[in-house]
């Protein structure tokens, strides 16, 4: 993980985009981040004067706390992201044996090794007459993405 260095800043709100922001501070304007839940408890809006603090990322600033002239400071909480609710991180092992089978077991008819990721095997499959896929194939053996299958990559004629 990252880490991140973290910003105070005054300013005065000038745009308001949902959870995200933006602030003139000493001439400068910066984007912010409440994330969905923290804009639920501070309300933002245009001219508001604010003091915050946050963790600066390359694009934007992840804001931390946050408060209005006066007022006190709001906690924000971020989330971590969630994969799709079909992706699990089971404390399986990595076993293609068993990759290839809950894939045949969907129906794929599988060409190749499955090709093995930090944290989910890439399999090239079709399934009847269809076209070559990719499959995302985690440890568990559950199949959480599929995308058309890059001929290029898998050395196959597109």
């Amino acid at each position: 993980m990252p880490h991140h260095e973290k910003i105070t800043l005054n300013g005065v709100i000038e745009n308001v985009f949902v959870h995200r922001f933006t602030v003139l501070s000493n001439g400068q304007i910066h984007l912010a981040d409440l994330g969905p839940k923290g804009a639920e408890v501070f309300p933002l809006a245009e001219g508001l004067k604010v003091t915050l603090e946050g963790e600066q990322r390359p694009s934007e600033i992840k804001v931390l706390w946050i408060s209005k002239k006066g007022g006190r400071p709001v906690d924000v909480e971020h989330k971590k992201p969630r994969h799709s609710p079909k992706h699990h991180h089971a404390d399986v092992a990595a076993d293609p044996k068993l990759v290839l089978k809950a894939v045949g077991k969907a129906g794929w008819t599988v060409e190749g090794t499955p090709e093995r990721k930090p944290k989910h095997f890439e399999v090239l499959a079709y399934q009847g007459g269809g076209d070559w896929t990719e499959l995302h194939v985690d440890f568990a053996g559950v199949i959480y993405k599929e995308k058309p299958a890059d001929a290029h990559k898998w050395g196959i004629e597109a």
